[in-house]
């Protein structure tokens, strides 16, 4: 049996600990159902050796994560304690709990040379003639949390989602439908009127909106404000421009001081939406300031980057910054 690289604990832990919110004592559930596993597996003699950290606890993860010798053990409320082992284990740990896969369902499961395991945003195979392959959620069009931007075009470009519901009149992938559907509903029993403005778009239809805006302004300031075909979140079907119903501040910077705006800020993480082009966060995304521009990514994922206080998707995934194509 091999133990882990040095390398990968320090930057797996570290991840756990630098979530918002970080404190021993919040989670003592986790840390002992991490514990109980730990010595139903065996504790030291058993497979995965030694402890080499002690339990880490975050909010940006809703769980907790413990380093052995040879693995990890991650629990959360959801998923309950699971063990992270062998080659899976060691590819899993390069990638942080915080970052692209989160945390694991299930143990693994192995047949004759072959293994393999799901995580929270996607799955890792191993096979004994190959190694470990990864399978990530962020890069697949379908799935709710697909990362699209200027580094991470839509494969193929001219994908189409096909599930269409509508709000408002505007089409929207069904699940993002009924989520925004709840919001403006909820919304509204608190007095503050939310209309859908814009939401799913065609390649097509992204190419003529992008060629327009770059007739009128050059394409510098189109490429801050409109996404190029094929780069589009309005393209999966999971992205909606919202508005105030008198058409106040109208797809600008100012929507975020109107009731609609402040409300949506507020709780649209409750309804699995982000609020995906900040402010600050140019250098990040590539887009100005957006405060209309929601794009759902389910409520699990849309809570962790809440709680963990990062601004946007591609620092809580730890991925590349997008400022260009």
């Amino acid at each position: 049996m091999s133990r882990l690289p040095a390398a990968v604990l320090p930057f797996l832990l570290g991840a756990v600990a630098a979530g918002v919110g970080y404190d021993l004592g919040t989670y003592s559930d986790g840390r002992a159902a991490v514990d109980a596993l730990y010595q139903d597996m065996g504790a030291g003699s058993g497979p995965l050796g030694d402890p080499v950290e002690g339990t880490r606890c975050s909010k940006g993860i809703h769980g907790c994560v413990r380093g052995f010798e040879h693995g990890f053990i991650a629990w959360s409320a959801d998923t309950g304690a699971q063990p992270v082992q062998g080659a899976i284990g060691a590819e899993w740990g390069t990638g942080g709990t915080r970052g692209l896969l989160g945390l694991p369902l299930a143990p693994e499961a192995c047949g004759e040379g072959t293994c393999s395991q799901q995580f929270q945003r996607g799955r890792i195979n191993w096979n004994a003639g190959e190694g470990t392959r990864v399978t990530r959620a962020i890069d697949d069009p379908a799935d709710v949390r697909v990362v699209v931007n200027k580094q991470r075009p839509l494969v193929p470009a001219d994908w189409a989602p096909g599930d269409l519901g509508a709000v408002d009149g505007q089409p929207l992938r069904v699940e993002a439908a009924q989520a925004l559907q709840r919001l403006i509903d909820d919304a509204a029993a608190e007095g503050v009127p939310i209309r859908a403005i814009s939401g799913y778009r065609p390649q097509h239809e992204q190419d003529g909106l992008y060629r327009r805006y770059t007739a009128l302004y050059g394409q510098a300031t189109a490429d801050a404000i409109s996404a190029r075909p094929g780069h589009s979140e309005h393209q999966t079907g999971l992205a909606v421009d919202i508005g105030n119903p008198d058409g106040a501040c109208a797809l600008q910077a100012c929507f975020e001081q109107t009731p609609a705006g402040r409300w949506a800020a507020e709780n649209a993480h409750r309804y699995g939406f982000l609020i995906r082009y900040p402010a600050g966060a140019e250098p990040v995304t590539g887009y100005a300031y957006e405060p209309w521009h929601l794009r759902y990514v389910g409520i699990q994922l849309a809570g962790e980057v809440r709680a963990s206080g990062t601004a946007t998707l591609e620092e809580y995934l730890g991925l590349p910054a997008a400022p260009g194509y």
